[in-house]
């Protein structure tokens, strides 16, 4: 098989690294040979990740360089020489079939050294408007896979239609939702957990009736204590977690979830064929998030609030809404069914495939 050793470069966020982690499952489901190895950064969520998965990383030292003040990429630059000697390092060792690019950090040292010394590479790009690593490494490498027809405008002839890779546990979620009178609400602002989203929830608390809901909230580690009081105070059943380490079991659980629109979260949402409330980032990179969850408004999978523009009231106002409408409910969960890309890990596996063979008879 052509594939025997695939390494996974950035990550940066909890839902980009989650997408590797789709594609190294299907990859050893399809061969326990294969030999996976990630790379990320030192101060990364890979580092809680990955461990419990029992996949192996290693880390470079590298910082940002957009959105970052004067200090922070000074500091980057300075890191990117002994980076990129990191990463040629590790390319060395593991020689890889093939070097798999996140976007992220670390993703720039990796790809680059990839290059130079001649491994094969693809990118993801899982949001419509490319990530500024992607942006800068189109031209080093030999595919994209993407996830909208727009994006694959950036990459020109190496983008291929893809769909962005979620685990098959999410696909294996039943499709039952509203199985009790009380609804039963999956909060969660992305792996770390997202502060404006935990403050706007326990504004909501003293307007939502205490026997029409059951709550799940991860607010990452900072707010943990504290949402876990206001939930007490307001008698709101509720399960306060920093981290959900089994995502598709929370979503197996829920009726309803609350949350960012990061491309894999709208796409693990999809694929379990869930309902939402969605709350884009107001700064994500390129308004990327407000863009992911306009495509679920114009299929009626979700309801979208600005966080700016939203009180606690109004969230309450909405929830209650939907809990009283369990139909609505059920066709916004088929509506996000129909979201969903099964094929999504078959076709970027094929792109490896295909970017390998091209080397090879080249």
């Amino acid at each position: 098989m052509m594939l025997e050793r695939v390494l996974f470069a950035g990550g940066g966020t909890g839902g980009h690294i989650f997408m590797a982690v789709a594609l190294a499952e299907e990859l050893k489901r399809r061969d326990p040979q294969i030999e996976v190895l990630f790379v990320g950064v030192e101060k990364g969520l890979e580092k809680k990740i990955l461990p419990a998965l029992s996949f192996p990383l290693q880390t470079i030292k590298i910082g940002g360089l957009k959105g970052v003040g004067l200090s922070k990429m000074i500091r980057t630059l300075v890191q990117l020489p002994g980076s990129l000697r990191a990463s040629r390092r590790i390319v060395r060792s593991f020689v890889p079939s093939i070097i798999v690019g996140l976007g992220g950090y670390s993703s720039g040292p990796v790809m680059m050294a990839g290059k130079g010394l001649g491994c094969p590479s693809i990118l993801i790009e899982p949001n419509v408007y490319p990530g500024f690593t992607n942006r800068i490494l189109k031209g080093w490498v030999d595919g994209v896979a993407v996830a909208f027809e727009e994006t694959a405008e950036w990459f020109g002839k190496k983008a291929r239609l893809t769909g962005i890779p979620v685990r098959r546990e999410f696909f294996e979620v039943g499709s039952d939702i509203m199985r009790s009178k009380r609804l039963r609400l999956l909060v969660f602002g992305g792996s770390q957990g997202s502060r404006p989203i935990n403050q706007l929830v326990c504004d909501a608390l003293p307007f939502l009736p205490s026997d029409q809901f059951v709550v799940v909230h991860q607010t990452g580690p900072d707010d943990h204590r504290s949402i876990q009081e206001k939930y007490t105070q307001a008698g709101v059943e509720a399960e306060v977690l920093d981290f959900i380490q089994d995502m598709p079991a929370c979503m197996e659980g829920c009726d309803l979830v609350l949350s960012r629109a990061g491309a894999s979260t709208v796409a693990e949402i999809a694929a379990a064929g869930r309902p939402a409330v969605l709350v884009p980032l107001p700064q994500a990179a390129d308004d990327h998030q407000r863009k992911n969850a306009a495509v679920f408004v114009e299929r009626r999978a979700a309801v979208v609030l600005e966080q700016n523009e939203t009180t606690g009231r109004e969230l309450a106002r909405v929830l209650v809404e939907l809990a009283g409408e369990p139909d609505r409910l059920r066709q916004m969960a088929q509506a996000s069914s129909g979201l969903g890309e099964r094929d999504s890990r078959r076709k970027i596996v094929g792109l490896m495939e295909e970017v390998i063979e091209a080397r090879i008879t080249r």
